[in-house]
């Protein structure tokens, strides 16, 4: 009976990691979309402002909303089996609640590019910038601490309980989903998912699963 509840953990553990290794894969791509994008705007070239928006708005409305919480989910259990490693991770709410800030604040600056009001272009592409180096230092930072602990050191029933609690949450709201503005960005993001860089990191989040 134990043993039958270790497995049904360690399914669980696969599968919620798994699903926020997917996520990681498809946020890399939509950072090269926003990147490529930013690069037309900050050169004066007309950008893809589906895609330009749709990015920024899918980091507020998709990853603040949904991802980072479900991060959080572990990070409190994590506190719980092991808090002097979990210490070490207080850093992860920091990461996130800096990127909560600026995506918030790309979001007001992209409402008056739609509006045609006037602004300093440098600013946007300077948070831009921010945005898209800050979420790529954090996906590596996770991936290469914060989910191994996790996978170390919860037990099978906290896998159990975080698996019940993430069906229990709302569907995640994919970019073809949340609104008819997110489909150029959601199509974009496919043609990406061939980016080396991105399916790199897909197979090496693989890998780090299949050695727990």
């Amino acid at each position: 009976m134990q043993t039958g509840k270790r497995r049904e953990g360690k399914r669980k553990m696969i599968r919620s990691i798994q699903m926020l290794i997917d996520d990681h894969a498809r946020m890399r791509s939509m950072l090269v979309c926003f990147e490529g994008q930013l690069e037309r705007f900050e050169n004066a070239e007309k950008p893809d402002y589906e895609i330009l928006g749709g990015s920024i708005a899918y980091c507020q409305e998709y990853l603040d909303r949904w991802h980072h919480p479900h991060e959080e989910m572990i990070l409190d259990l994590l506190k719980r089996r092991a808090p002097a490693k979990a210490r070490i991770f207080v850093e992860l709410d920091d990461q996130h609640r800096g990127l909560a800030r600026v995506s918030e604040e790309l979001v007001t600056l992209f409402d008056a590019v739609e509006q045609d009001a006037e602004f300093p272009r440098e600013r946007l592409v300077e948070l831009g910038r921010t945005l898209l180096d800050d979420y790529r230092h954090h996906l590596e930072w996770e991936e290469t601490n914060f989910f191994s602990a996790a996978m170390e050191h919860l037990l099978p029933e906290d896998w159990r309980e975080i698996a019940g609690r993430f069906a229990a949450s709302t569907v995640p709201p994919t970019p073809s989903l949340i609104d008819q503005r997110y489909q150029t960005l959601h199509d974009a993001i496919s043609e990406a998912k061939a980016v080396p860089d991105a399916t790199h990191r897909q197979r090496s989040g693989r890998e780090q699963i299949q050695r727990h």
